[in-house]
């Protein structure tokens, strides 16, 4: 008989791993038969295939680290610091207010920085995030080490004057320019043909929203009525050089003959229409439009800085003369 610290000694065994069954029939009865056959040699063989796996999948591994340190070094030796890749310029193909320092300032970019490393999608952000770029064209040249930046910039139609919001128009830095779009940006430098530009003075803008456009009803009519007023002149009808908007529904533009005209910001192509027939008629009869008020829709008011000729108008009844030399026209 076993003395219990004999029994104690004994190392307790290890589970054994579950035999695989496969069911077969005798007779009528189905019974599992058990397939495997466990040994301590068959254990002993079991541990030594797991430990050549275990090391082939090491070894793998241990290849594939030394694959990638590999791969990285030749990359960066072969092209992250390799010369031919250098930014040495940048080009800048543009015309408008902005200037070809500040494009090349708000890319950000140095020189000898690797082209090929270059972020070209938040390039193109920052270069479109300037007021008045409208699109962004980039190109990369790795024989020369050439970044050529196309910028197509907003064309100005006009000065857009707001004391309150800080735009004087016809100064640099505070001026501010506005496209068709009515988009405003800011003018850094005021040359000869942006100084020509007429003027929209707004004093009741709210919010001065650089590169984004304005969506309100007055200033999109004015630059409506400037378009119309410009294409006039280039028949031969005085130039506008101001267009001033007086209330939400009202707005005055001066032009280079001192005539000064009031439109309303609706049906401006039947207002348009009235002005060319008072401009023709004041053109055959040599008159010098003073003011001219197209708001109204009926018995236009106008008046003008010399006596008026008013032979042969009729009927004679629906013509009036007052001391400031003034008419009215239907």
């Amino acid at each position: 008989m076993s003395s219990p610290q004999k029994a104690s000694a004994k190392a307790p065994k290890p589970p054994r791993r579950p035999a695989k069954k496969q069911a077969q029939k005798v007779g009528g009865v189905t019974m599992d038969v058990c397939l495997r056959v466990d040994s301590p040699k068959i254990r002993e063989m079991e541990k030594k295939a797991a430990q050549r796996r275990g090391f082939k999948w090491a070894l793998g591994l241990i290849i594939v680290i030394c694959f990638l340190a590999l791969l990285k070094i030749t990359v960066q030796e072969s092209i992250l610091k390799n010369p031919q890749f250098e930014l040495r310029d940048v080009a800048v193909q543009t015309s408008g207010p902005l200037t070809v320092e500040k494009i090349v300032r708000a890319t950000q970019l140095t020189r000898g920085e690797n082209l090929l490393t270059i972020n070209m999608r938040a390039l193109h952000t920052r270069l479109r995030q300037l007021p008045p770029v409208k699109d962004v064209s980039i190109q990369r040249d790795f024989d020369a080490g050439l970044m050529t930046l196309k910028i197509e910039q907003r064309l100005p139609v006009a000065w857009l004057d707001c004391p309150k919001l800080g735009m004087i128009a016809g100064r640099p830095e505070v001026g501010h320019l506005l496209d068709q779009d009515a988009v405003p940006f800011p003018c850094d430098v005021v040359t000869e043909s942006m100084a020509a530009l007429p003027i929209i003075r707004y004093a009741d803008l709210t919010q001065k929203t650089e590169g984004l456009a304005i969506k309100e009803l007055p200033l999109t009519s004015a630059l409506t009525l400037l378009k119309e007023l410009e294409l006039r002149f280039e028949l031969g009808h005085p130039q506008v050089r101001t267009i001033e908007i007086q209330t939400p529904y009202s707005m005055v533009a001066t032009f280079t003959d001192k005539s000064v005209i009031t439109f309303g910001v609706d049906d401006l192509p039947i207002q348009l229409a009235r002005l060319d027939r008072v401009r023709i008629e004041a053109r055959q009869r040599h008159w010098e439009i003073g003011t001219l008020n197209l708001l109204v829709r009926q018995n236009v008011p106008i008046t003008f800085r010399q006596p008026p000729d008013l032979a042969g108008l009729q009927p004679e009844s629906s013509v009036s003369v007052s001391p400031v030399q003034s008419i009215t026209v239907r």
